[in-house]
Parts: C-alpha cells; sequence; structure tokens
C-alpha cells in the first residue's frame, strides 16, 4: 500500500540542538514506518554551528527528509533577522502548493503555534482542505518586558485564533490538554504524548568519576529551577563534601556567567562543573558519569503545562532521580517507585532528596527498574508508533 505524506513544520531546530529538535526527531521516528515524513525549517537553525549536519540545507536522517527553506543558520544581525522572519512567513506557503500540486503533501503538522509566523501556512490549509495537526509543547506565561509581550502576543494570538484550523492536537500535558478544551473550547480529538526518547541512544558506556556526582542538563534558566538546583546542593555538600554537581547546557546567551557567581557566593566553586553549550551526542557520556540526576523546576505556568523531555532522558541512563513536584510528574510518578518527588522550591526538600538517594543504595536500584520500564513503555518511539499512527490515521479520514 502506497503511503501518504506528512510534512511537519517548525520554526525551532532540527534534527539537533534543542529539546524541541529531540521531541519531532523522534516523532518523525515513529511515523516513518507508515508514511514518508518530511520536516520543514522555514527559518535558520539558532544551534547549527553546535552539529555539522544541522547546518547542511537539506538531509536525510533514518528516511526522515528535512529541509531549510530560508536560512540555514539564524543570522546574528537585524537586518538578516528580519529577513529571516520574513521569509519563514512566506515561503512555506509557497512550498506546500508545490508539494500539494505534486500530491506529496497529504498531512501538515505543526509544531508550536504562532499567530503570525502561520497565516501562509494557515491559508494553505484553507484552500486545499488539508489535515491539519498541531503539536502544542509548552505555555508561556505574560512576561512584563516589551519585547518578550510581543513574542507572547504571537503565540497567544495564534493559540487562541489558530487553534480551531486543526483537525486534531497533540499536547505535552494534562494542562495544556484542558487549555483546549475548557478555555478555547476545542472539541476536536487532543492526544497527550508527554515526550518521545530512543533509550537505545544512552546505551553507552559508563564513565568513571572520583567523587559522587549529581547531574542535570539543559538550559540552566529559572525555568528549570537551576539556582534551587545550586543552593540545594551547597546546603548537600556541607553535609557530604565527596560531592560534586554537573551542570550540562547553556542558552545561546549565555546564562552562566550568574550561576558561576552564585557558586562562589556559596563557596562551592570548585565543586560545581559547568560544560556550557555541548553537541547532542555528547550528552548521554557526561549523563552516565553521574550517579544521579536532577531536575527542580519552580511552580507556574510554564511548569503546569509542560514535560521535561530530559526525564525520558534521565530514566533511559538508568540512573536514580530526584525531580520536583510540578505539572503531570505527581501523576505519572510514585515517591520512590519511580523517582524521589521533591517540592518546589523549597532547597531543605531538595536537598533532603539528594539524601535520601545516597544513602540508599536498594532504593535507587528499585527506582531506576520501575522509571526505565516506564519509560520503556510509555516513551520510547517504538513502543508508541502503533498508537500514534492510528490517532493521526484516524482523525484525518
Amino acid at each position: 500500500m502506497k503511503k501518504s505524506n506528512i510534512k511537519i513544520i517548525t520554526n525551532g531546530n532540527f534534527p539537533y540542538g534543542s529539546a524541541s529538535a529531540n521531541y519531532l526527531k523522534y516523532f518523525a521516528f515513529a511515523l516513518s514506518d507508515n508514511f514518508h515524513v518530511e520536516v520543514i525549517l522555514p527559518s535558520g537553525n539558532c544551534y547549527g554551528l553546535l552539529n555539522k549536519v544541522a547546518t547542511f540545507r537539506k538531509g536525510n536522517l533514518r528516511n526522515i527528509y528535512y529541509r531549510h527553506l530560508g536560512f540555514v543558520i539564524h543570522p546574528k544581525n537585524y537586518v538578516g533577522k528580519v529577513l529571516d522572519n520574513i521569509l519563514a512567513i512566506l515561503l512555506p506557503f509557497f512550498y506546500l502548493i508545490k508539494e500539494k500540486f505534486k500530491k506529496r503533501c497529504d498531512y501538515l503538522i505543526i509544531y508550536n503555534i504562532t499567530f503570525i509566523d502561520l497565516l501562509g501556512v494557515i491559508f494553505f490549509k484553507c484552500i486545499t482542505n488539508t489535515r491539519l495537526i498541531f503539536i502544542l509543547p509548552e505555555f508561556y506565561e505574560k512576561p512584563s518586558k516589551c519585547i518578550s509581550l510581543l513574542k507572547w502576543y504571537n503565540f497567544y494570538w495564534g493559540l487562541k485564533f489558530l487553534s480551531k484550523y486543526a483537525n486534531a492536537h497533540i499536547v505535552l500535558s494534562s494542562y495544556l490538554k484542558n487549555y483546549l478544551k475548557n478555555t478555547l473550547k476545542i472539541n476536536k480529538p487532543i492526544l497527550i504524548l508527554p515526550n518521545i526518547i530512543d533509550p537505545e541512544f544512552f546505551s553507552v558506556i559508563k564513565n568513571k568519576k572520583l567523587n559522587y556526582t549529581i547531574g542535570y542538563v539543559g538550559s540552566p534558566t529559572r525555568k528549570d529551577g537551576v539556582d534551587d538546583l545550586i543552593k540545594s546542593f551547597a546546603l548537600f555538600n556541607q553535609k557530604y563534601p565527596h560531592t560534586s554537581l554537573l551542570i550540562i547546557g547553556d542558552t545561546i546567551n549565555t546564562v552562566l556567567p550568574n550561576l558561576k557567581i552564585m557558586t562562589e557566593k556559596f563557596g562551592i566553586k570548585d565543586k560545581v562543573k559547568f560544560t556550557g553549550l555541548v553537541p547532542y551526542n555528547k550528552v548521554p557520556p557526561l549523563l552516565m558519569s553521574c550517579q544521579m540526576l536532577v531536575l527542580t523546576r519552580p511552580k507556574g505556568v510554564f511548569a503546569e503545562a509542560g514535560f521535561p523531555t530530559k526525564l525520558g532522558e534521565y530514566f533511559a541512563c538508568k540512573k536514580p532521580v530526584v525531580v520536583t513536584k510540578v505539572g503531570d510528574i505527581p501523576f505519572y510518578f510514585e515517591d520512590e517507585k519511580h523517582v524521589i518527588l521533591v517540592e518546589p522550591e523549597n532547597i531543605e526538600s531538595i536537598s533532603h532528596g539528594f539524601e535520601r538517594i545516597l544513602l540508599n543504595s536498594d532504593l535507587s536500584k528499585n527506582m531506576v527498574e520501575n522509571a526505565y520500564d516506564w519509560m520503556n513503555k510509555n516513551l520510547n518511539y517504538r513502543n508508541v508508533s502503533n498508537s500514534l499512527n492510528e490517532f493521526i490515521q484516524i482523525i484525518c479520514i
């Protein structure tokens, strides 16, 4: 039977460079047995220089085709940025029209919803009646700064006015599902798919470490509670001075200088290592060098709406995990069965969570096995492939 064609559009990065890139990569892998999948990148890659593959205009990753329609790397100068944004609005429409004429666009999937960026795509959907699915990964709190406020309205108006054009939605949390159903009154099918990973990618030889190391990976900003992580580790390290903290990752506009100042303030400068931005294939060995992995997200809409993609990666590494009780985390996981659950923004609770793992190897072993089994059943792209394909095929008839 001839495979149908799916076009996935993202204004993020692909196939490497961010959590969204990893999600979409394994999402595409899960569809590839039943569909021809192409990922379309209207705007330039922000993390392209971290990986040579991400600097190619087009490519093929395990039968997943991807192409940049405009810039490959997002420009750094103001004029280039403006031009990149304009092209990101116009080029998808003309490309999709061409693909539709050649009968190579049966379904359209859009990752994240923005108003201005998607006007051309929505117009294409309306005139061709192509089946459309939105993937909504997160919700942003309304900021106070003017520039950030404009970006927020671009997201919010997209969600409010464009969601109704989708034939179905895929979300990462129950918060987002409830928002679509109860606030926006969306009555189309909604699938919760919190994360998708390939656990085999994390099957690497464990690096040896002299000290007991706590590890974190991601963008070390307030949304992941890295301030709370450093404060909690400082308290923990006073009692267990043989321990160390490894913070993997950074942002494009680095946030590490302020974090390093914080480690000096708490007297743990020599106990905390920052890797900065690293290529994705370097992440597994770094995580495997740790004895414990942690995520200390604070309270807030962002935490309630999202599901941390790194959590599945932690489980795949078969390491005990300390995580704050935010969003859907308490819904999926039991304390001391899958993870150690701690109170968000509570330095003593987080530090005590570290201690509970450090002092109980049997507990850690059982948690690791249970968490890995949960991840393999619910997040492994090979095991979610059938349900995802059925969802797409049934609602798009």
